[in-house]
């Protein structure tokens, strides 16, 4: 998109990124990769906005591979892949997902950030076979992602179960923080931790505790499902970061049930002594379970904006989704309803051969938002255009595949009130 996120490039006949996959959707043209798919993408931009980085792991069979593609043209076009224009490999994993210095199963869930100074951070969760040890490792590049260093391991120790690690930077230091959550030897989510990097990522600091969850959200059937209603996959309690350069303060919001409602609670610290932590509270209580929150803080007022599905509509039923932002550093709160239609997760999801309905419910692990001066631009999945029991994944090439975008303004929120402002289909 280039106004905004009022108009998209179609998904057809252009829309796979190059370099990955063995096919495109097109059966008559071979792909310039060598993996049966790839997963958990993530976009971030270089300083000047000159360049788009995009990050994914590539499967096939037990090797996988976390690969980098640029773009120069706003993501129109992209590393072509192949031998003779390589994507820029991050780190590799093979047999039973042995990657440089640990052994695993697979890799998961990376993200990607690009500080002011060009460093490019991209932290994942590395599963260790099949027993409850996944620590945090993290690579950098200082060249516009023509390389990578090494990766470094973050979490050690009794830190083991570990996952969601994002990172945040300070524009004035150039120091990075990390957070991520961790089972402290139990199940998944018991606890948040924050690591510091005062050398663009070289070495890390000693992971900190900063806060506990009391009842985190698990939403992964069978193994856990602890709100009402029917059940599905989707994101549980993980800690999401976001820095305020105008007061110095690290903020991390999470979800935490919290009287038998999933809330979002926000904490924060100074980088003047990352070790204090304010008493988490609750963002403007709901009426329903609000999950899957994602937060950004616009640079130059210090704003807060969140994003998050919110069952407050419907009786604790159905999903929206709600923007919630505060001006005074989350004294106080406006909450604004976005979508127009509310929807059940438990009605769409991913293709099961086994499943008597013929779909797992799955809505994905992740939205998106980020902060702009006067407003702010999000992405989530929905099954708007699809009827009910119908996968919100399938193939590009033989399906539909629904992305929904809303600009939601501060208060008031036309934008908001009005809906969505653009939509896309694969079909």
């Amino acid at each position: 998109t280039f106004d905004g996120g009022k108009t998209w490039t179609p998904t057809l006949p252009d829309g796979f990124i190059p370099g990955i996959t063995q096919f495109t959707n097109d059966p008559a043209v071979p792909g310039t990769g060598t993996y049966d798919f790839a997963g958990d993408p993530a976009v971030a931009f270089s300083p000047d906005g000159s360049t788009a980085y995009f990050t994914c792991f590539g499967y096939v069979g037990k090797n996988v591979a976390l690969w980098l593609s640029r773009s120069t043209d706003g993501g129109r076009t992209w590393t072509a892949g192949g031998p003779d224009h390589p994507l820029t490999l991050v780190s590799a994993f093979q047999g039973e997902g042995k990657a440089r210095g640990s052994n695993g199963q697979f890799p998961d869930h990376e993200s990607i950030t690009v500080a002011n100074d060009g460093t490019i951070y991209v932290p994942w969760a590395h599963f260790t076979g099949f027993s409850a040890h996944s620590p945090i490792f993290i690579a950098v590049s200082h060249d516009g992602g023509n390389s990578f260093d090494l990766p470094v391991k973050v979490s050690s120790g009794s830190v083991r179960n570990d996952q969601d690690a994002r990172v945040v930077v300070d524009p004035a230091t150039g120091y990075a923080y990390l957070t991520f959550d961790n089972s402290v030897q139990g199940g998944k989510g018991t606890a948040m931790f924050v690591s510091v990097s005062t050398d663009h990522g070289a070495t890390w600091s000693k992971s900190l505790r900063f806060a506990t969850f009391q009842n985190p959200v698990c939403l992964y059937p069978p193994y856990c499902f602890n709100i009402s209603g029917a059940p599905f996959r989707a994101p549980g309690s993980y800690p999401v970061p976001a820095f305020d350069p105008t007061t110095g303060r690290l903020y991390v919001a999470y979800t935490d049930i919290v009287d038998g409602k999933a809330q979002i609670l926000l904490t924060y610290a100074h980088v003047s002594d990352i070790t204090q932590w304010s008493t988490p509270v609750i963002v403007a209580p709901a009426s329903g379970d609000r999950i899957n929150v994602e937060l950004s803080v616009e640079p130059g007022s210090g704003r807060l904006d969140l994003m998050t599905n919110d069952r407050s509509y419907s009786g604790n039923t159905l999903f929206d989704v709600s923007y919630i932002t505060s001006a005074d550093g989350g004294g106080t709160w406006s909450t604004t309803r976005v979508t127009k239609t509310s929807w059940d997760p438990s009605a769409f999801g991913v293709p099961c051969s086994s499943c008597a309905s013929g779909v797992r419910p799955f809505i994905g692990d992740y939205d998106g938002i980020i902060s702009l001066p006067g407003s702010a631009a999000m992405t989530w999945r929905s099954p708007r255009l699809l009827a009910p029991g119908s996968s919100m994944f399938r193939s590009a090439s033989t399906g539909a595949c629904s992305a929904r975008s809303a600009a939601a303004a501060a208060t008031p929120c036309p934008a908001c009130q009005a809906g969505p402002t653009s939509s896309t289909s694969a079909t």
